[in-house]
């Protein structure tokens, strides 16, 4: 690179580069390091008087004795010394940086809007992404977890990994596990998790809680309390199994679900039915249906107001 290499020197090199693409690779990255080390070498100011002075009086030596009896380098050589000094130790940060970095992560992105969707990560877990949602995650995991964005509803049955943790990011809230089943449902005002098999924990700020099979989590966005409870239903697995499951499950919930699943607006107009629990299963029924069914279960009207479909106490 400084040219002061001999014929055979040279010759030798040449080989050494045709011998290997990994020796081209590792010359041209050092050859990028050295000139770039070169370029901000040169980019530093110096004073030279003030610098020979600054070193005269660190030796601490009268300007005749050193002229006398202490062999003097000239100063152009001190700077070329220094430079190489100031070039080696860039140089050597320049490549720590150059081969200690992780490579550029490439990021992949599940986004559903009136549909759901079944898919696989880089790491085998399968994912139920429920419409309406967007989950990004990079195209391999790489170092020591397995981590990912969700804004929306997933299920994950994440493949066992004990060495390389499985974290779910949803707002200020972090899911992590090792290997598990699980539900995510992550919208504008809290934040829901349900654990079908394994351990899972679930942490918001400051507060971090442990949940096994069967319990529930919710966490209100704009507080930092973690409500646990043990999960009595399975209406959240209708975007997965196609079916409303009714345990003596109370109407507005009940009504919840539907609104979500069907994109409708049906309004309970009595606060009395607000009380009342309903035992049944929708599967793949139309929302016409549905409708009538409650209606006819509890005796009550239907209205249609705006865009809004009223239940009332006749």
């Amino acid at each position: 690179m400084l040219g002061e290499a001999l014929p055979n020197e040279s010759n030798q090199v040449s080989q050494w580069l045709e011998d290997d693409e990994k020796n081209r690779l590792y010359f041209q990255q050092f050859k990028t390091i050295w000139e770039q080390s070169k370029e901000l070498a040169l980019t530093i100011p110096v004073d030279e008087k003030a610098a020979w002075q600054r070193f005269k009086q660190r030796v601490e030596l009268k300007p005749e004795e050193i002229t006398k009896t202490t062999p003097v380098i000239s100063f152009k050589r001190w700077m070329q010394m220094a430079a190489a000094v100031l070039i080696i130790s860039v140089g050597s940060w320049l490549a720590y940086q150059n081969f200690t970095k992780p490579a550029d992560i490439v990021m992949a992105q599940i986004e559903t809007l009136t549909n759901t969707a079944i898919d696989t990560l880089p790491d085998g877990s399968i994912i139920t992404v429920n419409k309406n949602t967007r989950l990004t995650y990079p195209e391999k995991f790489a170092g020591n977890t397995r981590n990912i964005t969700l804004k929306g509803e997933a299920f994950f049955k994440v493949h066992p990994d004990k060495s390389k943790p499985f974290i779910i990011t949803a707002n200020d809230v972090t899911v992590t596990v090792v290997g598990t089943e699980f539900n995510v449902k992550n919208y504008d005002s809290a934040t829901e998790v349900i654990v079908e098999s394994g351990i899972v924990k679930v942490a918001h700020l400051d507060k971090t809680i442990m949940l096994q099979k069967g319990e529930r989590v919710l966490i209100n966005n704009s507080s930092n309390e973690l409500q646990k409870s043990v999960v009595k239903d399975s209406m959240y697995k209708y975007y997965r199994t196609h079916a409303i499951v009714c345990n003596n499950t109370p109407l507005p919930e009940v009504i919840a679900v539907i609104n979500e699943a069907y994109n409708a607006k049906i309004v309970l107009g009595d606060a009395a039915l607000n009380q009342l629990q309903l035992s049944t299963t929708f599967r793949d029924a139309d929302l016409e249906t549905i409708i009538t069914i409650i209606q006819q279960t509890f005796d009550l009207q239907v209205t249609h107001e705006a865009d809004s479909i009223v239940l009332h106490s006749k």
